[in-house]
């Protein structure tokens, strides 16, 4: 064959292959039908796509319109208030022209009316079926929030919905679990009884899944679209690509949008709508609508609530937690301070000094008993406005440290004899081993008497509830050279070193106890740097960061089962009705920013900074570009734009994880924990310190002695 005949079918060959694809994106000429509204997510992924769609509003012109063998959608128009509402012939003549079918929500079958709208509160979708492939097998687990169906009995289906236990798949079976049928084939006719068109607005994860799943779906009618074509951008997603460069100023914009993020969602309370929070912040379980974001965003004197629940509506808002909580107040006081002191703002300043005000002045988290030096639980704070006379040792630890630092930040020391007083309470309410519990209550305390309560030889061995109150009295130490306050954190690190790992306590996983203890190791090399004691501390840490993977994620790791108070649910039935963790079995690639990366951040740097060891070092770099890349962007809700949500999918590089945490699950956010431990750590970060080195030459501590006299008559220091 001649050279120019080869270069002749070349071209050719080319010309025709070009040619086929850009017939395979206008995925050719069949015209599909769809009821739907304009925005509808489904009908504008067809449209991007090249389809040749048509839209109406009314069934009867659809079905009236379309042409034999074409394809018709029914997509839900008004859900989930009301079904969609199938003309009496309609399947009759959908028949007659054999025409390919999807319906959404309707209000009768060919074989009757469907029946009650019913709502769910923590169900997710099962796959039933071999219907989708490969991609999604049996027992695989789709979440759709807080999702409406409507009843149909009990048929084959591909997708049913349930309560469920499993991180994506359901790993006790669905046997003698009840089930809602939700995908099913109704004759020649696909039929879902909830809204499934709506993925992206109302936020279905995980993503690769729910893709899958709407490929079936098309597949069944025979509109075939490639894996890369069956994507959406979603309404809120991570501010970075795993792998994308960052900009020279990611930090300084992460701790500005974290500061942000609390104005934005309305979380400030404000008195224009004090009297619509506190109608919600009694109720027995405090969850209400989303803040009405038109609404005026307070400046701290009234307090911060406590954060979003952890469901997502259909709409893709979600609920807010309405709780008043101590810890919230001080941590946030801390935020605004570090967040003022990387970039100048006014406002900032000023909602910071108004939260440590309304903390320390207010009665909001005092009791008489509290208030009154003759009482044992004078100078503790309540642990919630609801539950003043509650005190959890952990929260009051966080309150500490989060006062400190806003203390020192605004250099205000008007605040310094209450914090004093605040480290005492909680130390002469401790054991003699240095244990306090997970909470005591101020009728209890009083009862029994502090001095009662500070010969105890009581331990729990649970670092999450207990350790960081050692880490105030070591700072508390540093500052007057105390050497009770050293000997009873050192007790209590002690003892709880020789029982790790095998007999500690875990809350939600193993790691996050880890995360909790590494603090008071950090600041006891601090203030005694021997062998033994950057042993304990090397221990702790190596082990946390065994699991840091390649991303800078922190994966979760559940503790020997008998030692965990809030394990993985034991069954279906379990999902959802107790604290969890949001991984089923160890392995599974998930973070949490609520339990375990938000305080391991934050202490790895006090680790870090106080041993300068190149590993912890280069840790918390990568840990920091981690929790950056994934803080939260959305255009379509402000309140959910700058946090960090408590699970995240560092594979899939999603918001995504096991729910069944009853309120502080994957989707949680929290104005304290979360959110502002790691905006502060990233700010003490770009300063290239750490908390202890910036709050060094604190003056709390100057008046130990007469404070010491009155809260602790006849101890020895």
């Amino acid at each position: 064959m001649k050279r120019k005949s080869v270069v002749l079918i070349v071209i050719l060959f080319l010309f025709e292959f070009a040619a086929l694809g850009q017939e395979n994106k206008s995925y050719g000429n069949t015209r599909i039908n769809i009821y739907c509204n304009e925005h509808n997510d489904l009908y504008q992924l067809l449209k991007s796509n090249g389809f040749d769609c048509v839209r109406y509003n009314d069934i009867d012109n659809a079905l009236e319109s379309a042409g034999e063998n074409e394809v018709l959608l029914l997509l839900a128009k008004n859900y989930p208030a009301t079904k969609t509402r199938i003309p009496s012939d309609f399947y009759r003549l959908a028949n007659q022209k054999n025409l390919k079918i999807y319906i959404e929500f309707p209000d009768y079958l060919t074989s009757g009316s469907t029946g009650k709208i019913k709502s769910t509160k923590k169900e997710r979708l099962v796959v039933t079926s071999d219907f989708f492939g490969e991609k999604l097998p049996p027992m695989r687990i789709l979440d759709a929030g807080l999702y409406t169906y409507t009843d149909v009995p009990e048929r084959n289906s591909h997708l049913k919905g349930t309560n469920v236990a499993g991180f994506d798949k359901a790993v006790y079976g669905l046997e003698k679990t009840p089930t809602a049928p939700i995908l099913f084939e109704d004759g020649n006719m696909l039929v879902s009884t909830t809204k499934l068109s709506d993925f992206n607005k109302s936020r279905y994860s995980p993503l690769k899944a729910w893709q899958a799943t709407i490929s079936g779906i098309l597949s069944y009618l025979s509109i075939e679209m490639a894996d890369e074509a069956v994507q959406w951008n979603p309404i809120v997603k991570p501010s970075y690509d795993a792998r994308v460069p960052l900009p020279e100023n990611v930090y300084e914009l992460a701790v500005e949008r974290g500061a942000e993020w609390y104005r934005k969602g309305r979380f400030l309370i404000h008195p224009d709508w004090k009297d619509h929070w506190q109608g919600i912040d009694t109720l027995k379980l405090p969850v209400g609508p989303p803040m009405d974001l038109n609404l005026p965003s307070g400046d701290g004197s009234l307090g911060v609530m406590e954060g979003h629940y952890s469901y997502i509506n259909n709409d893709g808002s979600q609920p807010y937690r309405y709780w008043l909580r101590g810890d919230c107040v001080a941590e946030t006081a801390m935020t605004f301070a570090m967040a003022n002191s990387i970039k100048e703002n006014k406002q900032n300043g000023e909602i910071a000094n108004n939260l440590m005000n309304f903390l320390f002045n207010s009665d909001t988290f005092k009791t008489s008993s509290s208030k009154d030096p003759e009482m044992s639980s004078y100078g503790l704070l309540g642990w919630a406005a609801t539950r003043p006379s509650r005190y959890y040792g952990d929260d009051n630890a966080r309150i500490l440290l989060g006062s400190i630092l806003s203390s020192q930040m605004m250099k205000n020391n008007k605040w310094d004899t209450q914090i004093l007083e605040l480290i005492l309470a909680n130390f002469r309410t401790s054991g003699e081993n240095g244990f306090r519990g997970g909470a005591l209550n101020g009728k209890d305390i009083d009862e029994k008497t502090w001095q009662i309560l500070m010969q105890g030889e009581f331990e729990n061995i649970a670092p999450h509830y207990e350790s960081w109150l050692w880490a105030t009295y070591l700072w508390l130490y540093d500052k007057t050279g105390y050497r009770p306050l050293l000997v009873k954190a050192k007790n209590a690190i002690e003892i709880t070193m020789a029982n790790y790992p095998s007999h500690w306590k875990w809350t939600n996983g193993i790691q996050q106890e880890r995360a909790r203890m590494i603090l008071p190791l950090a600041w006891l090399v601090r203030v005694e740097d021997t062998k033994e004691h950057r042993n304990w501390l090397n221990a702790i840490c190596d082990d946390l960061l065994k699991n840091q993977v390649e991303e800078g994620a922190l994966r979760e790791e559940l503790g020997e089962g008998s030692k965990g108070r809030y394990g993985a649910p034991k069954s279906n039935e379990d999902y959802g009705h107790a604290e969890a963790p949001v991984i089923h079995t160890n392995g599974e690639p998930i973070a949490d920013m609520l339990y375990t990366s938000n305080f391991a951040f934050f202490a790895l740097n006090e680790a870090a900074q106080a041993t300068q060891n190149p590993i912890y070092l280069e840790a918390v770099d990568k840990l920091a570009e981690f929790l950056v890349r994934i803080q939260s962007s959305s255009s379509g809700h402000r309140d959910l734009d700058g946090c960090w949500f408590r699970a995240f999918d560092y594979k899939n590089w999603e918001y995504y994880g096991s729910n069944a945490d009853h309120g502080w699950g994957a989707w949680g956010t929290l104005t304290g924990w979360t959110q502002s431990f790691i905006t502060t750590t990233l700010a003490l970060k770009l300063k290239k310190t750490s908390y202890w080195e910036i709050t060094k030459d604190s003056d709390i501590g100057h008046n130990i002695d007469a404070t010491w006299s009155k809260m602790l008559p006849g101890i020895e220091h």
